[in-house]
């Protein structure tokens, strides 16, 4: 299947609330697995950024092909860490429905090879602005 699918991170248990029983966490799972998983990332933590520092990027979900796959390692090291099995959750949430359509514009970079490009330009900040 083409596209990253946010339901492939929550019913394969990568996508985890440590500390959160899964019966409480599991209603808000079921929402976000029909949803698509692409989101601007302003504070890209996983290369070290302490702050939101330049323009955003547009990232996307993990999925079940080779495109985006995490590494098993770092899945292992994060199970181990909070005490958790991700083999367990996908078991426990193999029921949850996936997104039902979506939109065939929605990877238009991959059947295109274009995307947008975000330019940062410096500006003034007022430090007040009129109430609309």
């Amino acid at each position: 299947m083409y596209g990253f699918i946010c339901g492939h991170q929550v019913k394969s248990g990568l996508l985890v609330t440590p500390r959160v029983p899964e019966m409480l966490a599991k209603p808000e799972l079921e929402n976000l697995a029909k949803t698509y998983g692409k989101f601007w990332c302003t504070w890209q933590t996983d290369r070290g950024d302490k702050l939101p520092i330049g323009p955003p990027s547009l990232m996307m979900s993990p999925q079940g092909v080779n495109l985006g796959m995490v590494k098993p390692v770092l899945v292992t090291k994060r199970d181990d860490k909070y005490n958790i099995s991700s083999d367990t959750l996908k078991t426990a949430r193999v029921e949850i429905a996936e997104p039902e359509w979506i939109n065939p514009q929605a990877d238009y970079w991959r059947q295109h090879g274009k995307g947008f490009a975000i330019n940062v330009e410096q500006s003034e900040m007022k430090l007040r602005a009129p109430f609309p």
